[in-house]
């Protein structure tokens, strides 16, 4: 028998509209070793709270969300998942499903393609998005936390997008309670924009955990 890896999950959104085109679900893989200053999964990353999936049971949970037009991976890193089940994982999306797919990553589009084990993966990719975030070079590029990240057109399925793409600016969010103090966002948040609110809500008595 061979063993296999399961991937490990922290969150699952079934619709967004807020990270890459359309309406999409989002997958948040678990775990980073990169601790960017600011980032806004650092409490994800270190902590224990994730679910484990096989492969089969992670493209079912997505396969089976009706009125998306795409897939978006994100993190943590999804690069330190095992990656032949990742790969598994893209191919079922890719030929079981007619959903777009765009992938975050704090590895360099360079670095990717120098490892031929993560570079089978773009096959499977319609926008790229890579490169670790820089606190300082976050200035509200669309879809991107910092200035420094480059969003990669891989396929011909959002080429109409590409024309003055870089220049873009503005990140819409999604907020919501999860209950009386459990709070989730979805998007890419303007730099501060936790504390801030959290500040704010703390002043109304108020506690947000993220």
């Amino acid at each position: 028998m061979f063993g296999f890896s399961l991937l490990k999950v922290d969150r699952i959104q079934e619709k967004t509209g807020v990270l890459g085109p359309g309406i999409r679900a989002v997958i948040w893989f678990h775990g980073c070793f990169r601790h960017c200053p600011g980032c806004i999964a650092a409490g994800m990353n270190k902590s224990q709270d994730f679910t484990e999936y096989t492969v089969d049971e992670l493209f079912q949970k997505v396969a089976s969300v009706e009125g998306i037009e795409g897939l978006t991976i994100s993190g943590g890193e999804p690069l330190m998942q095992d990656l032949d089940e990742l790969y598994k994982f893209l191919m079922l999306v890719r030929q079981k499903t007619a959903l777009s797919v765009m992938f975050y990553t704090g590895y360099l589009l360079q670095e990717v393609n120098e490892d031929e084990n993560k570079r089978r993966l773009l096959d499977f990719v319609d926008i790229l998005v890579d490169g670790p975030y820089v606190e300082e070079l976050d200035h509200g590029q669309l879809w991107r936390g910092s200035e420094n990240q480059r969003v990669y057109f891989l396929s011909s399925r959002y080429s109409e997008a590409q024309d003055g793409f870089a220049q873009k600016k503005g990140r819409p969010i999604e907020c919501k309670f999860i209950n009386a103090s459990d709070f989730s966002l979805t998007g890419v948040p303007p730099r501060g924009f936790r504390e801030s609110l959290s500040r704010r809500m703390a002043e109304k008595g108020l506690i947000i955990n993220w």
